[in-house]
């Protein structure tokens, strides 16, 4: 019993604890980045719990899938307006959330098209990695390659 209560008082100060923004998405960075103005500022956002393909960026090469996924996430919410629900800071100093577009989980659409992995080292939604596996079954995105490689190994390889 002690610990049931312990258990929600440590849940309830966690989501008392976690902010929300509401802004317009003003740029995408890659496949899991976007800046979003809000009335005070703007927040750099790293999609919570995914990983995308990797862009050309610091003279490193584009990873296969990294274009195509910038495309698909700007086409989703670049210019519109976005709530984020941010649950940390990343060691960038970005802020790293959950970003909905109305009712759409933009972090799970990405997953669900095929354009990012779920990142299993920060992964707590069981249902991103259903949507993963039902990508890749269904060969979408970047599973309709032969050997896709994972953004962190490839990131690994281009150091």
């Amino acid at each position: 019993m002690i610990l049931k209560a312990l258990f929600l008082t440590l849940l309830l100060s966690a989501c008392a604890n976690a902010e929300t923004i509401k802004g317009n998405v003003i740029r995408v960075s890659d496949g899991d980045t976007i800046t979003v103005v809000t009335a005070a500022k703007k927040v750099s956002v790293r999609l919570a719990q995914i990983d995308a393909p990797e862009i050309a960026h610091f003279g490193k090469p584009t990873q296969p899938f990294g274009k195509e996924s910038s495309a698909y996430l700007r086409n989703l919410v670049n210019g519109k307006a976005v709530r984020v629900e941010i649950e940390d800071v990343d060691q960038y100093g970005r802020s790293v959330g959950t970003v909905w577009l109305g009712m759409t989980n933009v972090n799970a659409k990405m997953v669900e098209a095929g354009y990012a992995w779920v990142y299993r080292q920060y992964a707590h939604d069981a249902n991103l990695i259903n949507l993963e596996n039902i990508a890749r079954a269904n060969h979408r995105g970047l599973w309709s390659q032969a050997n896709p490689l994972n953004p962190s190994d490839f990131r690994k390889a281009t150091k």
